[in-house]
Parts: C-alpha cells; structure tokens; sequence
C-alpha cells in the first residue's frame, strides 16, 4: 500500500509545470553573482513546462536579481535556450482469451491475442541561461536589450505566475 501511495505521489508531482522559484524536485532557477553588477541566471524547467515561460522565468528573476540589489534596470549580455531531450519508452503489452470448447469427450480451444506495441514519448526539459549587467538610473532608449526592472516584474510577474510584490 505504501509503495502504492509513493508511486501516486510521485505521478501527480511529476505532472504539474515547474512553478517560479528556486531549483527543487520541479526544476527551477539557480543564480550566481560575477561582479558587483554581473549575475548569471540558469532556469531548469520539467517537460511539463514551455520553452517561453521557461524563457519568462529567467526574465523575471533578473528583474528580481536588478531590484533587489538597489539597480533599476539590467541588460542582457548573452543568452542561450539548452534544452536537453530524452524519451520515455511505454512498453507494449498483450492480451490473450481462450475459448475452450467441449463436445461429449472432445474438445476445442481457440486463441485470440492482441498486442499493443511500446511506445517512445519525447520528453523536453527547457533550460533558459542569461548572464545580465545591471545599472542604476535611468534605462538608455537606444538599448533594445536593456530592461527596467519594476515595470519587468509588473508585466512578466503575472504571466508565470510569481508572488506579488506590491
């Protein structure tokens, strides 16, 4: 029974998307930071999350990461998608039913089989790596790759699902 339970457990966490947060059992984002102003970002999502919001989440935490360092924007300095792909194999199966049947002190048997083969599910785990520079002041115009942190958070924030933070 306990393995039962364990087993179900395992199936119901595994089929849940990654949520906004820190590495676990789900995936998550890891960070680390270069330099005063420098961090790199690594997001690590289950095959239950999409490449974009796997992509929004490194978005986010950089805004995060900006923010909560006393910055008011940052810029991406390099950017990368590493998905890793793999395959679960669902193996075959099949299915036999005899009908015996008897006359007087004879008898006949007839077999039918029916036979499902394995399957193989692609499995894609996202990955989104960025490395940011951050800044105080003002967010130059002309910097397509520049982004001002607090307005990031108010527009991504929503979409994946991270804690307010009014």
């Amino acid at each position: 029974m306990r393995i039962s339970v364990a087993i179900f457990t395992i199936m119901v966490l595994a089929a849940c998307a990654t949520p906004y947060g820190k590495y676990g059992a789900l995936g998550g984002f890891r960070d680390a930071r270069i330099d005063a102003n420098t961090f790199s970002i690594s997001v690590d999502n289950n095959g239950f999350t999409d490449q974009q919001t796997t992509s929004l989440h490194a978005l986010y935490r950089a805004a995060e990461l900006t923010a909560s360092n006393g910055f008011d924007y940052f810029v991406i300095m390099s950017g990368a998608n590493n998905s890793t792909t793999m395959a679960m194999v669902v193996p075959g199966s099949s299915t036999s039913k005899t009908t015996v049947n008897a006359y007087g002190s004879s008898a006949t048997a007839t077999t039918n089989t029916t036979y499902a083969p394995a399957t193989v599910v692609p499995i894609v785990l996202p990955n989104a790596t960025i490395v940011i520079k951050a800044f105080a002041g003002t967010k130059p115009a002309d910097l397509a790759n520049a982004y001002e942190a607090r307005e990031t958070m108010k527009y991504v924030g929503p979409q994946i699902g991270a804690p307010s933070t009014k």
